[in-house]
């Protein structure tokens, strides 16, 4: 089976990027959580909140990475209601002779 270089997805890489992505904000909310909780004392309240950040940072990340990939697929194959697409309409009228 052959892979077909004009079909739009994640691959791995992307994957990879996007893993990355979020490992990186989960270690800098949980990071500076952790600072300012020693900081200020207030353990392990700041710690939790970063750790929320992060998560949060993570997920939105991720949402605007795959969000242009599914609207595409949605796209392609037509309503979501199983409906067959309907032709495109083309303008067949010639301009004067």
């Amino acid at each position: 089976m052959s892979h077909d270089d004009s079909m739009s997805g994640l691959d791995f890489r992307d994957f990879l990027t996007i893993g990355g992505f979020v490992v990186t904000c989960l270690l800098i909310g949980l990071g500076a959580g952790w600072w300012a909780d020693a900081r200020l004392g207030t353990t392990p309240v700041l710690t939790l909140l970063g750790l929320a950040v992060g998560v949060a940072g993570g997920i939105v990340g991720t949402w605007f990475r795959i969000r242009p990939l599914l609207s595409e697929d949605v796209s392609r194959s037509g309503p979501a209601d199983g409906s067959p697409t309907p032709p495109p309409r083309h303008d067949h009228r010639e301009g004067p002779r």
